[in-house]
């Protein structure tokens, strides 16, 4: 046996943060996809998007035990954003495209809908604003949700990777990106 082991020196595993596994996203009837009753500001999203999520939100969407995840900013054109990326598992991002599609009503439009990439899609709504929930690169690995936030914005949502260790939502991607959504226009709205 090795010294550690006889110690209990020995590398420890982080401890997940959360009890048990986020509840689901709350999604409503779909909406018209230019319906934005309330309008969020974006001001804080365009400020630091990373800082979105708490600690508990990104064990609760990307991964748990959090602190291995990593948060990259997207500064560059045609997104810009946030990544949440765990080691070998999931990249969950949060993003403001700044090219078309910009918005819900130019996404059905778009040449990758028109090819059938994004099937299956589904409307819905997140937090009172329209959504649609798609996938993206011909695979329902991925999962992705646009949800209309102001009269000429989308925020989209991603949850992308091979495998997805320590992802609550492995198994329901849709139901990981819809949680990740709700959680950040959720702290927009508060902020």
């Amino acid at each position: 046996m090795s010294a550690s082991f006889l110690t209990g020196c020995g590398p420890s595993t982080p401890e997940r943060v959360l009890a048990q596994p986020a509840a689901l996203a709350q999604t409503g009837a779909p909406l018209p996809l230019d319906q934005v009753d309330k309008p969020l500001d974006l001001a804080k999203f365009d400020a630091d998007p990373c800082s979105l999520l708490t600690k508990g939100q990104i064990a609760a969407s990307v991964a748990d035990p959090p602190g291995e995840v990593s948060a990259f900013r997207k500064i560059t054109a045609p997104i810009y954003g946030c990544s949440w990326v765990a080691p070998l598992g999931a990249n969950a991002t949060a993003s403001k495209p700044a090219k078309s599609p910009r918005t819900l009503t130019e996404l059905p439009e778009s040449a990758a809908r028109k090819a059938d990439l994004f099937e299956p899609w589904t409307e819905t709504s997140i937090e009172g604003l329209p959504a649609i929930v798609y996938h993206q690169r011909g695979s329902t690995d991925d999962c992705s949700v646009a949800v209309q936030v102001t009269d000429q914005q989308m925020l989209t949502f991603e949850i992308i990777g091979k495998d997805l260790p320590n992802n609550y939502w492995a198994n329901d991607r849709c139901g990981g990106v819809a949680k990740m959504a709700e959680v950040v226009i959720g702290n927009l709205r508060r902020n």
